[in-house]
């Protein structure tokens, strides 16, 4: 009798356990979570394995952290995008809070909070800063999304210039968020409400558009990050869109993946 009540109450816990989307873990995961449980058979196992996504070319683990949450001396209330430079114990990185009107930038190998950047009143406050990236030079540059430009600080967080405007005009901006730097040092930036991404000099030269409103390709609906490949294509996180495109560093269209939905390499308003 006990033997039948402990199958029955087995199988109970294998039907919850069937109900959770078991298969949007990575393989990688399940042997921890499901394998080692004890809660399904081996047999429902393999099948949870077998239809497991193997839709990921690398997986990584945590290697530090840096910051919290809080108001304080590095801490954090929304943290946006992140850049690195330098190398060994020179290596920084920068991650912008929007939430709290600031950049912080860290060492990379101790965790130090090196400095706060944006938050001292003057020509160089930041209200709501975005994206972030540096140049060769690793001089900062920051997207501000409430006053539609583009800060530059020094290495160690001085103001150094802004440049833009609001406006649909070459060089202006309305609401630019990610941003990046080719090999050649133009700055990539998504100008979001514009929809489309500018190409710019480091001194805010307009250099070239790409894109305008749609669904078509190398079309966009408020384009949230860029990035700049190895071979100087430029990968786009076409947030309204639901998908990434990439285009050349010329600007025209090379492929896009993904859409919209919940399953594996679909998206919800990638960033």
């Amino acid at each position: 009798a006990n033997g039948g009540a402990m199958g029955r109450m087995r199988g109970e816990v294998e039907g919850m356990v069937g109900m959770l989307d078991l298969g949007r873990l990575s393989r990688r995961y399940l042997g921890d979570v499901v394998e080692g449980s004890g809660l399904v058979s081996g047999e429902r196992y393999r099948e949870i394995y077998e239809g497991a996504s193997e839709g990921y070319d690398r997986e990584f683990d945590v290697e530090r952290s840096f910051g919290s949450r809080g108001s304080g001396a590095g801490q954090f209330e929304g943290a946006r995008h992140v850049a690195v430079h330098g190398e060994g114990a020179d290596r920084r990185v920068a991650c912008a809070d929007l939430k709290m009107g600031r950049v912080l930038i860290f060492r990379v190998e101790s965790g130090e909070c090196v400095c706060d950047v944006g938050s001292s009143e003057g020509p160089g406050k930041l209200s709501q800063p975005m994206g972030v990236a540096y140049n060769g030079r690793g001089q900062l540059y920051v997207s501000e999304w409430d006053h539609h430009q583009i800060f530059v600080y020094d290495g160690d967080g001085a103001f150094m210039r802004k440049f833009g405007s609001l406006g649909s005009g070459h060089g202006q901006f309305n609401g630019p968020r990610g941003l990046a730097f080719t090999a050649g040092g133009e700055l990539v930036v998504a100008d979001s409400l514009n929809h489309r991404v500018q190409v710019l000099g480091e001194d805010g030269t307009f250099v070239r558009s790409m894109g305008s409103f749609g669904q078509g390709e190398g079309m966009f609906h408020s384009p949230y990050d860029v990035a700049v490949c190895p071979d100087g294509s430029i990968a786009v996180a076409d947030g309204g869109n639901c998908r990434v495109q990439v285009l050349s560093g010329e600007g025209g269209f090379v492929r896009s993946f993904g859409s919209e939905g919940d399953g594996p390499g679909q998206f919800r308003n990638p960033v």
